[in-house]
């Protein structure tokens, strides 16, 4: 079977794509990728891809600007081309603009089978399954993201049950002996200047950069960092990123007391795999980095600030671990301006992040002391089916944050996997792993939820009341009341920071139903059946 993966997306997140390539090769599929021409290289690193096809997107862009005429001939050409070269008896495509929904509808052949993000015939986005939404949705929502970034490609791509293992391919021999010599001649260079007196054990690297600047911890930090770690372990710093973070790397030379190796802008991403192969751990801000590093399997302490989250984007490897600041603003919404002023970015100490690695270095093992308050601390473990899960090392496993990350990846996970709308109830999501579901919020917290459960049942019932009085006389003043109990349902999980997902799925799986009154109301009794055990859990917990 020959499948064409589509993801127009960044570094990091093209990385994360391995899994699912991993998954597809096992199950015989021969796996050809569309991916963004400047993020080409990337690919080098990811197995089991039998042929990359560029898209020149910067190109077209700008010929669609001169002369849109040309620019979408070029387009057509570019993707016929890719279509009849792979012949797909599949597509998936990872990307949910509407640009890359057409043109993921373009190159599938007419007998070839659609995944994903997909585009109807009449030119309206549409998702091919419950899974697929959620990915939309949970991306654009801080509180709702139970799940890491790799588990929903997974589950998108209907891998659920198959093991997907997240192993990039190793740099070649040539490319890490070259780096090696690279940085034994920055080792030579920094002795011959007086800068280093004593040769360094190893090296760790350090990722400046992020994709914004509040989700960066800042140089002054790193700088204390890397002059600790030189201190105590004779760790050399060596400092990685894009030629764009170049003034990070300078900042970080007048803020440093100890010998450092620079190579922002020198690598490319085979050399940066071999730098990270090179070091014995990397101290990084959420990046593509961090995610190069999990998938060769070097060790990773990644600091997540605003409105990044190590449950949802977090290293997909076991035993990584994650920091986030211990604040209860945090992670921050997107788009919203910061009331604290990102002060986020300044919670966690150089001196918290030398001590956890400094007790790696000699035990083998994360972990955080009770003083230690500045962070939450995070490891990243294998949980149940097979989810990349967190295991709280600094007492925030019961906290009312975690009790509902937890309690959403159980009853979401259920929903998502739900059968024919006929056969789902209430006792379809709990009878699921009931007993071992002992997630307890504090009392207000659990108290508002439930208000808005209930809230949410009422106007449930009430529509499925209005539904089955239009299946018997089709009115316009029945239409409206439903339309209008539709709405609320809508307007409630919107403005709902719990429930916001919810909104989202309800608005995107009642708008594929389209004017089937029928399946519009077997899904209003599927989202009845999930708020209701959900309440009940709640409930118990009195």
């Amino acid at each position: 079977m020959n499948t064409l993966l589509i993801n127009l997306t960044r570094f990091g997140d093209l990385l994360q794509t391995q899994p699912v390539i991993s998954g597809l090769a096992a199950q015989g599929h021969r796996v050809s990728m569309v991916c963004l021409e400047n993020f080409a290289p990337a690919t080098t690193m990811l197995r089991h891809v039998d042929a990359v096809y560029p898209l020149p997107g910067a190109r077209l862009l700008s010929q669609l600007d001169h002369n849109w005429y040309n620019g979408l001939g070029e387009l057509w050409q570019w993707s016929q081309e890719v279509r009849n070269t792979v012949a797909p008896t599949s597509v998936i495509n990872l990307t949910a603009s509407l640009s890359v929904r057409l043109l993921s509808r373009h190159i599938t052949p007419p007998a070839a089978t659609l995944n994903g993000f997909a585009l109807d015939e009449d030119g309206f986005g549409y998702n091919t399954d419950s899974w697929t939404t959620f990915l939309q949705a949970s991306t654009r929502m801080r509180g709702c993201s139970p799940f890491n970034l790799i588990d929903l490609f997974r589950m998108s791509t209907g891998l659920g049950n198959v093991d997907c293992p997240y192993d990039l391919q190793q740099p070649d021999a040539a490319i890490r002996t070259a780096m090696d010599n690279v940085l034994r001649a920055q080792v030579e260079a920094l002795q011959a200047q007086g800068k280093m007196t004593e040769a360094p054990a190893s090296f760790v690297t350090l990722q400046l950069g992020a994709s914004e600047n509040r989700r960066r911890w800042p140089v002054e930090h790193f700088a204390s960092l890397g002059d600790l770690l030189w201190q105590t372990h004779r760790l050399c710093p060596v400092l990685l990123g894009a030629k764009g973070e170049a003034e990070l790397g300078e900042r970080y030379a007048q803020r440093t007391t100890a010998p450092h190796i620079n190579l922002i802008g020198r690598t490319d991403i085979p050399s940066l795999g071999a730098a990270l192969l090179a070091s014995r751990l990397l101290v990084s801000n959420d990046t593509g980095t961090m995610h190069l590093a999990a998938g060769l399997n070097v060790p990773v302490l990644a600091i997540f600030l605003a409105t990044a989250q190590p449950w949802d984007t977090g290293p997909y490897k076991e035993g990584m671990c994650s920091l986030e600041p211990d604040m209860p603003c945090h992670p921050c919404a997107f788009n919203k301006p910061c009331a604290q002023e990102n002060a986020c970015r300044w919670r966690i100490r150089p001196r918290t992040i030398h001590a956890m690695v400094s007790r790696w270095l000699e035990n083998g093992a994360w972990s955080s002391l009770p003083e230690e308050t500045d962070a939450r601390v995070w490891v990243s473990r294998k949980g149940e089916n097979g989810f990349m899960n967190l295991e709280s090392l600094s007492g925030h496993a019961a906290s009312d944050r975690t009790a509902w990350v937890r309690m959403q990846r159980h009853f979401y996970s259920q929903f998502l996997d739900r059968p024919a709308a006929a056969h789902f109830t209430a006792t379809d999501v709990r009878s699921v792993n009931m007993p071992q579901l002992q997630y307890k919020m504090s009392k207000d917290t659990r108290n508002k939820a439930l208000a808005e459960l209930e809230q949410t049942d009422a106007l449930l019932h009430l529509l499925q009341e209005q539904g089955n009085a239009l299946r018997h006389r089709s009115v316009d003043v029945l239409k409206k009341r439903f339309l209008s109990t539709w709405q609320r349902v809508q307007t409630l999980w919107d403005a709902s920071p719990e429930f916001n997902v919810l909104g989202f799925l309800w608005l995107s799986e009642t708008q594929e139903a389209g004017s089937n009154l029928d399946t519009t109301l077997a899904l209003a009794s599927q989202y009845r059946a999930l708020t209701s055990a959900w309440h009940q859990y709640l409930a118990e917990q009195e």
